[in-house]
């Protein structure tokens, strides 16, 4: 199994770190991987043995053959051997100054006098004399010896001459000075460090270790870029690649990664390890020695990485530390300035603290950096940044505590990334929880990304990340961890410094909710037990704030993102993305709580053909460009353009759509999207479906030429004139008339009605796991619906109704329309209309049902400014409640009438969320409710009998308010009495269908393709007028299918008739 940890985060508490890969797989021939979760080589375990005896996979389970290169097939690293006489690669055209090793007074290694007498022994531990600078050249190296520790205490230094020199040795410790080369000088030549295990030191002390006070200085030769993108497609059998940007340096015999351009990377490892024979007199062009095995996408929407992983001085464990992964690595708690080095078989796995590239408990790091390195075969992450702040993290190539702050993440490869053990994966949006063992140091490990950052006060910029479980990560770290817990901040609170220019892709699909750029998951310490650390991989919201405590927004820019389950992927709170690109995407983007999706391109097909997506669709949730979310959200989509959706019908529940889920647009466009893919709702009996809508400001989101409400299948949703009912999105789209916004009120009626759900918490369970617990809202099966919700003025079958259940929500449109409440079980005693979203300037007529001679005691409410407190009178008509403050009733026996109405205080001062002219109306969060007692009901239960008549819906009150511009016309297809064919979009022709005697699919029929060939032609059907009912089937939720209520005889049942079931299949439009 390869095993790595990637990215910016955390020690043993939440350090940051850049990681990525460690390779250790067995001939890769098999994995067993958790539904749409998968690792390299033999999924989650290290053996073929050891996979095949864990069992026969469960049923949520998939076993797959693993394909592609076997990570343990990669080249290594060459190096020269040391040799006399030393060679030096110096040419004399170096523009370098103030080499160490040139400098004056320099002691050499060899000479016994530098040592008081006598040359120490490879075998034994050498401490350097005290004040003394020592110069190390090849020729004084004792040949084919391994040294054993090498300790340079303060005040002395270790300097490495610019020769070809390859030291072999157990340890060294700087707590003085160790240089190869120096800030304005750069080594020409090739220093190789090869770290053994010996007896007598412990593993964790194989390191080269930077003690507090020491420094070390480590500057190879500068080959600039590190990493660039194809120019072109690289296709399978070339020996050359064009490239984007000209590789000044790069040589013969050096070793590049091309990174995959398919989407599941782990399953069908495309990533190749090539060597250069030769560069073009441009620089443009890389020849290599050997044909690449795979095609490696290089169009004009993305490109496959070429990253360059030789470099001129070479940190690395030896052959053994394959065995158990245990390699060097590099420790600083002093001061550290590396560039230009490669490790190799690096880090030690499940080791905390044993990373390649480790700032270490360093504070201020100013000055510091850790620039143009690569990191091959890593066996426990990458460059990882612990309690230390303003470091440079610049221009590196990776490949196979919470309180860091200000360091700069700047032009580096990730790639090839992965996870320790089972991936977090999760039926839910509550995730899985991991809990800190021996076999998973850091539980996080088990979302490993390229790019881990548990603090967003950092700069992250020009990066890129290919594979892993994300490509960037952002947990919520309420409170640092491990040896920082102390520090007074709360990571998940501070500043976006930034995020811009980065790119992602090849992730993702370990989980249906993980995104290429993710910022979700959760990070404690549960302090009764002994701080063990937990991570959690779902849904939790970062609270930002910026420097003076004000509640901000973390600004995500120019990024760009493809073959991802999910592009960008936030849970909340607050979060601007712009200048976006998305391609080959399941969701193109997911923005909970305050969300602007702004100058975006999304393209759900490139022109990359073999990019294995989307794959096995059954995986996933359906293929969508934006999903929009039911609760706590305020999204805002604006000059953005979806491309290539293609309605297929085919496909069923997984066919793709532009828009699927409640929030506003405006300039939109639509490139090459077929009408009917570019929405849907599906019609289930659940809150999220029946309440789902937008605002579309300018009608651009659905090809209206007007503004536009969009509302879903109910027909609760067609409010007035020019309403249409769509039946391949499942929508109504209405006119957005004067006094129209979406509100939404929570209904409580003590002993019926339950508490939304809150959308769940963490919580320890006996102190030894996390579990997700979920909030009280019931399922919407037939036991727990109560009434309906319904327009004023139609009834019978014309009646636009909605059922509503014990859950205490109900959303719809603002203004005259009306808000009917029915309840199938008589009148409320007392009931309380909370004003969750009743936007400042709108309002709702609510009217509901009462035997006569009720009379009322009716209040408004605020929960926190009890001073605002009004009493509701009783009027003697509906026009004085209808031109009324709110604060008047009305009862004309039957019907007891109130204008809902919310004055504003300072709760709604700023509380909408705009850009640009575009807003989502802000929300209250239970502060303020008409409380409404029937004082003359004394019936025992919670609803009191009223004569039955389950349609007396109030009359319509007069008058249509006009639509804020002009009536919109939809650009519908126009009606002809031609008959001509429609053809698929599956790749298939009508012919074909006709021949394959597919003409009798439903699918086809619906999708209206090969109407000719396939002989359904009709004339021309006149459209039904706007207040005509639709006629369809919408089965009981949770019961049998229409079809079976049918065959059981019960289509003349109480509850299908009343409730308006099955319509079509019992013949009862």
């Amino acid at each position: 199994m390869q095993q790595g940890r990637p990215a910016l985060a955390a020690e043993a508490s939440a350090a940051a770190w850049l990681a990525v890969q460690a390779a250790r797989a067995a001939d890769s021939q098999l994995l067993l991987c958790a539904l749409a979760a998968s690792s390299a080589g033999y999924g989650i375990y290290a053996t073929k043995p050891e996979c095949l005896a864990d069992g026969e996979p469960a049923e949520e389970d998939v076993r797959v053959d693993a394909a592609g290169v076997d990570p343990t097939t990669y080249p290594e690293p060459t190096f020269p051997a040391t040799a006399c006489p030393a060679r030096a690669r110096a040419t004399g055209n170096e523009q370098r100054s103030d080499c160490p090793f040139q400098q004056s007074g320099l002691k050499r290694w060899d000479d016994p006098s530098t040592w008081g007498g006598t040359v120490p022994s490879p075998s034994s531990t050498i401490t350097l004399p005290k004040g003394v600078k020592v110069l190390m050249g090849a020729c004084m190296l004792q040949k084919g010896a391994t040294y054993r520790q090498i300790i340079i205490p303060a005040g002395s230094e270790l300097i490495f001459a610019d020769e070809d020199m390859a030291l072999d040795v157990g340890s060294i410790v700087v707590n003085g000075a160790l240089r190869a080369g120096g800030p304005s000088c750069r080594l020409a030549s090739r220093l190789t460090l090869t770290f053994h295990s010996l007896s007598g030191i412990d593993t964790f002390n194989m390191a080269l270790w930077v003690g507090p006070g020491g420094t070390l200085d480590l500057h190879g030769k500068l080959f600039y870029p590190t990493w660039t993108r194809l120019a072109q497609t690289a296709a399978a059998g070339a020996k050359s690649l064009k490239v984007k940007d000209a590789v000044q340096g790069w040589e013969q015999g050096q070793q590049v990664v091309i990174t995959t351009t398919i989407w599941k990377d782990e399953q069908d490892n495309q990533n190749e390890v090539v060597t250069i024979d030769s560069v073009s007199a441009d620089r443009r062009t890389i020849y290599l020695a050997s044909p690449l095995k795979y095609d490696h996408y290089g169009g004009s929407e993305y490109q496959a990485e070429v990253g360059l992983l030789s470099r001129y001085i070479l940190v690395q464990g030896d052959a053994a530390a394959e065995r158990n992964q245990k390699g060097p690595h590099i420790r600083v708690e002093g001061t550290a300035r590396i560039r230009g080095v490669q490790t190799f078989r690096a880090g030690q796995i499940n080791t905390i603290g044993a990373y390649p590239f480790h700032w270490h408990m360093v504070g201020d790091a100013s000055g510091q950096m850790a620039t143009d390195n690569s990191i091959y075969r890593s066996f426990y992450r990458c460059v990882t940044v612990h309690a230390t702040n303003n470091l440079l993290v610049q221009n590196n190539v990776a490949f196979d505590d919470g309180v860091e702050e200000y360091n700069t993440i700047d032009g580096n490869l990730a790639a090839f990334v992965h996870v320790i053990g089972k991936p977090a994966a999760g039926y839910d949006q509550g995730g899985q929880t991991f809990g800190a063992s021996g076999s998973l140091a850091q539980p996080s490990d088990a979302a490993a990304s390229g790019f881990y950052i548990s603090n967003p006060n950092n700069r992250v910029t020009s990066n890129a990340a290919s594979g892993g479980y994300s490509g960037f990560i952002y947990p919520v770290v309420p409170k640092p961890t491990g040896l920082s817990r102390n520090v007074k901040i709360s990571p998940a609170m501070r500043p976006m410094l930034r995020f811009d220019g980065n790119t992602a892709h090849s992730s993702g699909y370990m989980w249906y909710q993980a995104g290429c750029i993710y910022f979700g998951g959760r990070l404690t310490e549960d302090p009764k037990n002994s701080n063990k650390m937990y991570y959690n991989s779902g849904r939790h919201e970062f609270d930002t704030r910026d420097s003076s405590g004000k509640q901000a927004f973390i600004r995500i820019t120019n990024t760009k993102v493809f073959l991802c389950m999910v592009g960008h992927m936030s849970w909340g709170q607050r979060f601007e993305v712009e200048g976006y690109q998305a391609f080959d995407m399941v969701r193109g983007a997911t923005l909970f709580g305050q969300g602007l999706l702004k100058n975006a391109y999304i393209n759900v097909q490139s022109g990359n053909t073999r990019r294995g997506f989307p794959g096995r669709l059954s995986d996933y949730h359906p293929i969508a460009g934006f999903q929009w979310y039911d609760t706590r959200t305020m999204t805002v989509i604006k000059d953005v353009t979806f491309a290539n959706y293609v309605w297929q019908p085919q496909l069923g529940f997984y066919r793709m759509s532009v828009f699927y889920g409640m929030s506003s647009t405006k300039n939109i466009t639509l490139k090459n999207v077929d009408y009917k893919a570019i929405a849907r709702v599906d019609e289930r009996q659940t809150g999220s479906s029946r309440m789902a809508n937008w605002l579309d400001y300018d009608g651009s989101s659905i090809q209206s030429k007007q503004p536009a409400i969009v509302g879903s299948w109910p027909a609760w949703w067609n409010v007035g004139p020019g309403c249409q009912y769509n039946n391949d999105w499942n929508v109504w789209t209405c006119p957005w008339r004067q006094g129209q916004e979406v509100g939404r009120v929570e209904l409580r009626i003590p002993g019926l009605t339950v508490a939304p759900d809150t959308g769940g918490h963490l919580q320890l369970v006996l102190g030894m796991q996390m579990a997700f617990i979920w909030g009280k809202a019931v399922p919407p099966t037939p036991a727990n619906i109560i009434g309906y919700v319904a327009v004023f003025g139609y009834r019978g079958a014309e009646a636009r109704k909605m059922d509503i259940t014990r859950n205490e929500g109900v959303t719809g449109i603002t203004g005259d329309s009306g808000w009917y409440f029915h309840f199938y079980g008589g009148a409320p005693k007392y009931q309380e209309v909370w004003l969750s979203q009743l936007p400042v300037g709108t309002h709702i007529i609510y009217a509901s049902r009462f035997p006569s001679g009720t009379q009322f005691d009716i209040n408004r409410n605020f929960k926190w400014f009890k001073g605002l407190n009004r009493k509701v009178n009783q009027v003697s008509s509906l026009n004085q409640v209808v031109s009324g403050d709110g604060l008047s009733y009305f009862f004309d026996g039957q019907h007891l009438f109130v204008k809902l109405v919310d004055p504003g205080n300072t709760e709604t001062k700023d509380i909408d969320f705009c850009r640009d002219g575009v807003c989502v109306r802000g929300s209250r969060s239970y502060s303020l409710h008409y409380a409404i007692k029937a004082t003359t009901l004394t019936c025992s239960g919670s609803l009191c009998g009223v004569a039955d008549k389950w349609d007396d819906i109030p009359d319509a009150l007069p008058g249509t308010p006009p639509v804020l511009t002009d009536p919109i016309k939809q650009r519908l297809p126009p009606i002809s009495d031609a008959c001509t064919d429609d053809q698929p979009t599956d790749g298939s022709t009508c012919a074909q269908k006709k021949k394959w005697g597919a003409c009798g699919t439903k699918w086809i029929a619906e999708a209206g393709w090969c109407a000719a060939t396939c002989g359904r032609c009709k004339g021309a059907v006149t459209p039904s007028p706007d207040t005509q009912p639709r006629c369809k089937d919408v089965a009981p939720p949770g019961g049998p299918s229409c079809k079976q209520q049918k065959a059981q005889g019960k289509c003349g049942s109480k509850v299908i008739k009343s409730k308006g079931y099955c319509k079509a299949t019992c013949k009862q439009c």
